[in-house]
């Protein structure tokens, strides 16, 4: 009869431990400290380049790079956001254009 009893003590006992570990005080206990969320901050600068002949936008990429690495289709991208008279259009000699260029990325990590 102590047998019996032992046993169902014990299986009571862990019946306990296992919902008190899955949906009782130990799921709802902070372990650890919040994380703050961080958010990559990227600035960019153009500078402006006069056009001469035989100039194109690969050619003028390649003559002013970007200090940080910078994709070639983001660059062409943001040349087009500061040049947008230029969609459509070639290059002319003479013209003022404005090329991007990446300048830094920083991490603004607020609550």
């Amino acid at each position: 009869m102590r047998f019996l009893v032992t046993a169902a003590v014990l299986i009571l006992i862990g019946i306990v431990i296992k919902f008190d570990l899955q949906q009782g005080t130990v799921p709802l206990t902070s372990f650890y400290q919040d994380t703050v969320p961080c958010v990559e901050q990227e600035s960019y600068q153009s500078i402006s380049v006069r056009v001469t002949e035989g100039d194109t936008i690969y050619s003028l990429f390649a003559a002013t790079p970007s200090p940080i690495a910078m994709p070639f289709p983001e660059r062409l991208a943001r040349f087009y956001e500061l040049n947008p008279h230029l969609q459509l259009q070639s290059l002319v000699a003479g013209e003022l254009i404005l090329l991007p260029i990446h300048a830094r990325t920083s991490e603004i990590c607020s609550k």
